[in-house]
């Protein structure tokens, strides 16, 4: 869902528009997003529809421009085909066959998982077929918690399948049974589904993009989503959500959303859950948790006010730097509307904050001039120009205008792309909302000076000013990058 700029030049930069178009085109992964790229002080635009679950087009290859649009018939037969793909998945199962499929599946004796084609062995000639896959004995138990069972898609382009850690889902686990919720919807929380899926209160719904899910639930359990556009892949898949909320009376809605997911795209979608969850019963309390890092709480705060940052540092079992006993500290959080004195941390690594009544890292130091505890869990020191908490051993950077390093390398601030100004992003650009103060007229940028002692020969680039300089290196680095695959190919060769 985040687009990168178009060959990676300087000076760009892409929105999202919502709400999305009926007629937008369709990929695999579901409806597509319409997106608007621009350039620095250009008023032309381009917009385009591209993949909403996918950020790298390597990835899926969906891009249609807004002014040259399919044809309605092109759309209606990409549809049709996209649809055949998934069928022919060797783990698809239609809704009218899974709930047999499910009990076949749970009852079996001598029932085998093929880790490397995610189905299970059901036929007795099928094991001859896999036998130089990896093959796991099944038993009710793992069948009940096939996280446990499949090999997790972890690239962060797309699904970014990370599960929680044993102490980061028995912490959300109690959270929603302190609560006493009627229902709980998962949105790619497959580790907090599965701790309620098997008769626990609450009755619990898995909402996932990844659609092998399907040979372990049935279709009132689990459906084929995509939390990007708010997307069932099944005709019938938003009636089971229907009847699932039938009799809902208080509703938790836990969400863990790749970090490169839009915070606009997800709160719009969220907003749609809710309003569907007071269609059905217009009493009905809803409770929102989404994980998300910390560093990103701005955005969420933007588009969600009343979800508030809890101090819980949220770890993953299968993640490369964020996991337990790991010397980096998991940056992510829960945000949630429940209030935050309602939520008891650990006592073995938290504290209660007198202050803002709520729990905090034991490490952690109130800020009297932020009136808050600062979210890094670590030693930290007010800056007066960034007004806000940074890293104790951080200094204040003129050039960069924030706070880095003592030792890093400078690029210039960020200003709006349209008037060329900093302070403000484009959305909120007095040009583009039409709110132009008196006097005031487009200029170009400044000219950022950028000190000869901040320079490196190293990474110069992020401090380029001249379109030739940025050519030159951009050839440089495509010239490096194709001999490190080259040495790469010859290692491979010479292991084999």
């Amino acid at each position: 869902m985040h687009i990168k700029a178009e060959h990676g030049r300087e000076g760009t930069g892409v929105e999202v528009i919502l709400p999305t178009p009926a007629d937008a085109p369709h990929c695999v992964h579901g409806p597509a997003l319409l997106f608007e790229r621009f350039a620095q002080g250009d008023d032309e635009h381009k917009k385009f529809f591209a993949c909403s679950a996918y950020r790298n087009r390597k990835d899926c290859s969906l891009y249609v421009l807004l002014d040259k649009p399919w044809s309605k018939t092109k759309l209606e037969e990409r549809l049709n085909i996209f649809q055949e793909e998934r069928k022919k998945r060797k783990w698809f199962v239609s809704n009218t066959e899974r709930s047999a499929r499910v009990q076949t599946i749970r009852t079996a004796a001598n029932m085998q998982f093929c880790q490397t084609c995610s189905i299970f062995v059901v036929e007795p000639d099928e094991p001859g077929l896999h036998t130089e896959h990896t093959l796991e004995r099944t038993n009710y138990k793992s069948v009940t918690n096939p996280s446990t069972l499949m090999n997790a898609l972890t690239a962060n382009e797309g699904n970014a399948q990370y599960l929680f850690a044993l102490q980061t889902t028995d912490f959300i686990t109690k959270l929603i049974t302190e609560k006493k919720f009627s229902h709980l919807l998962c949105l790619g929380t497959p580790r907090i589904h599965e701790m309620f899926s098997t008769g626990k209160k609450p009755k619990t719904m898995l909402l996932d993009l990844d659609d092998r899910f399907i040979q372990f639930y049935p279709p009132t359990v689990f459906q084929h989503y995509n939390m990007a556009s708010n997307f069932f892949f099944e005709e019938e898949g938003e009636k089971y959500l229907r009847m699932f909320l039938k009799k809902s009376k208080k509703v938790a809605l836990v969400l863990d959303p790749p970090f490169g997911a839009l915070a606009r795209v997800i709160s719009n979608n969220i907003d749609q859950l809710k309003a569907l969850v007071k269609e059905i019963n217009p009493e009905a309390e809803i409770v929102v948790y989404w994980i998300f890092p910390h560093f990103l709480s701005k955005h969420i705060t933007e588009v969600q006010p009343t979800l508030k940052m809890c101090h819980f540092m949220v770890e993953y079992e299968n993640h490369p730097v964020f996991k337990k006993n790991n010397s980096t500290k998991s940056p992510v959080r829960i945000h949630t509307d429940q209030p935050l004195s309602e939520i008891t941390l650990p006592d073995e690594n938290y504290k209660e904050c007198e202050k803002c009544k709520s729990g905090v890292p034991k490490e952690v130091i109130h800020c009297t001039k932020c009136g808050c505890c600062p979210p890094i869990n670590r030693a930290t020191k007010h800056c007066v120009k960034c007004e806000r908490c940074v890293r104790d051993h951080y200094l204040h950077c003129d050039v960069c205008e924030g706070c880095r390093p003592s030792v890093h390398h400078c690029k210039s601030p960020s200003v709006c792309h349209r008037c060329q100004q900093p302070g403000h992003k484009r959305r909120y650009c007095p040009f583009v909302t039409g709110k132009i103060p008196s006097g005031t007229e487009k200029t170009p940028a400044a000219v950022v000076t950028i000190p000869e002692e901040k320079k490196s020969d190293g990474k110069s680039y992020f401090t380029l000013s001249t379109d030739e300089e940025k050519k030159n290196l951009r050839k440089e680095r495509k010239r490096k990058n194709k001999e490190a695959k080259i040495t790469t190919k010859k290692i491979k060769v010479a292991e084999d």
